[in-house]
């Protein structure tokens, strides 16, 4: 777990904590790992977090416990979808996502829509609602649905909407697709209007009903229509790092999306249904063992790293520079215009490997497993994400009959043993994984032993 502390000098360090046994009554206690300044967090079995530190940190233990609840948590959700948590690398600029970019490159224009419009445009396709990512995200409260809706009826302006152009003019919702859908559900008479703080007489109705009984007064359905909301197009032209980018510095509020999330917003339909198919595929279920969580979408992430490494080997997408969010924003955009050939070839590369690795390491595949692991009652271990990104690329090389010249599994013991034995390795795949030369070794430790085992 990496935290980023003040000095004594109100400058900044990165200090990487390493978990281990409690001393006492069960708790758990990260220390500092050894080099970096003193640094000691014990989490207490009655939920108390205590925090210290020693010169030159100079952060508070508030602040401390503060930074650490937040990385924790991030650690949890990650872990809790069966991906094991890796640390970026501090100390390399590439992982900073810092990529000045020319102003003049950023074309957004703002235009006034009536409802009516909107919703004529979602329902012919003009305006893209992502079907199959907005059900996880709507609000389900109908409560906060209603309000949204009685704001309308109120008069009451809307915050402004964010789309992003693709070149066959489509809109892609960029912020407010949670809002759009509420709209679209109500004048779809999906739900009935509850708890609403002024229109009390407007509860338990519907936007459009035989009965006028059963249905808003007509002034406010007209009103719903009329209404003009203001949306800020992002024009076509505008390239692809900066749309990511404007993307990224807006989508702040709520419950703010993940990575790969925004991903898929910007996304086309092929290259959605395309990563969703493979995260579904039995290939890929078989080699994970299923144990890769698709609610903040961190199997279509996995995927996506597959799929990225494998574009820039074919040399369609450029050499990886130590940026993974960078570098999988652009796999996106290279997907986005791919030819049909392209894709079905590197749906058949990832399924092969997915197949491959499923063989040759069983319940093992792409997981940080030493000697130690395999043995029959030993912890699973999470799926890693360095290992997941090296061997799913470097398995589509090998054909059915190379592969099955082994027995099944019997890469998982080479490879436990590879990381036993090259501590270098071990840690590249352990900590800032994400950087270029931890990530070229990882990549060259795969071919090593393919080159040893397999034909």
């Amino acid at each position: 777990m990496l935290l980023k502390l003040r000095t004594e000098n109100n400058g900044q360090t990165s200090v990487l904590l390493v978990k281990g046994d409690g001393d006492s009554g069960g708790a758990t206690v990260w220390r500092s790992a050894p080099g970096a300044p003193e640094v000691s967090i014990v989490q207490n079995t009655d939920g108390r977090i205590d925090a210290s530190a020693s010169a030159p940190i100079s952060s508070t233990s508030e602040e401390i416990t503060e930074q650490f609840l937040a990385v924790f948590s991030e650690v949890a959700l990650q872990e809790a979808g069966g991906v094991e948590f890796s640390e970026s690398n501090p100390d390399d600029p590439a992982e900073l996502n810092t990529f000045p970019y020319d102003p003049e490159t950023i074309r957004v224009d703002t235009k006034p829509f009536n409802i009516s419009l909107v919703y004529e445009m979602i329902k012919d396709g003009d305006i893209n609602l992502s079907p199959d990512f907005q059900r996880q995200f709507v609000w389900t409260d109908i409560g906060a649905r209603s309000r949204l809706i009685e704001s309308i009826m109120l008069r009451i302006p809307l915050p402004v909407f964010y789309m992003a152009q693709d070149k066959t003019g489509r809109l892609h919702v960029v912020d407010g697709l949670q809002r759009l859908t509420v709209i679209r559900q109500f004048l779809d008479n999906k739900f009935r209007l509850k708890n609403l703080e002024y229109l009390k007489e407007e509860e338990g109705k519907v936007f459009r009903a035989d009965s006028p009984d059963e249905c808003i007064d007509q002034r406010y359905r007209k009103r719903i229509i009329q209404t003009q909301i203001m949306m800020n197009i992002i024009d076509p032209q505008t390239p692809a790092d900066v749309k990511f980018d404007i993307f990224k510095r807006i989508n702040q509020g709520g419950r703010p999306l993940n990575a790969q999330e925004i991903r898929n917003c910007m996304s086309s339909a092929t290259t959605r249904n395309l990563i969703g198919k493979l995260s579904k595929s039995d290939a890929f279920l078989q080699a994970t063992c299923e144990s890769v969580g698709s609610v903040r979408m961190q199997d279509q992430e996995l995927v996506l790293r597959s799929l990225a490494f494998r574009l820039s080997h074919l040399e369609v997408l450029g050499e990886y520079q130590g940026n993974m969010d960078r570098f999988l924003d652009q796999a996106v955009d290279t997907l986005n215009n791919a030819p049909d050939e392209l894709v079905q070839k590197v749906t058949n590369d990832f399924l092969q490997s997915m197949d491959n690795a499923a063989y040759l390491f069983g319940p093992f595949a792409f997981r940080k497993c030493l000697p130690e692991d395999l043995v029959k009652g030993a912890r699973r271990r999470l799926i890693n994400n360095a290992l997941f990104t090296t061997w799913s690329t470097a398995l589509t090389e090998y054909s059915e009959a190379s592969v099955k010249a082994l027995a099944p599994g019997q890469l998982a013991i080479h490879l436990a043993q590879a990381l036993k034995s090259d501590p270098t390795f071990f840690d590249s795949v352990t900590s800032g994984t994400n950087d270029r030369k931890r990530l070229s070794y990882s990549f060259s430790a795969v071919k090593k032993i393919c080159d040893e085992y397999l034909l």
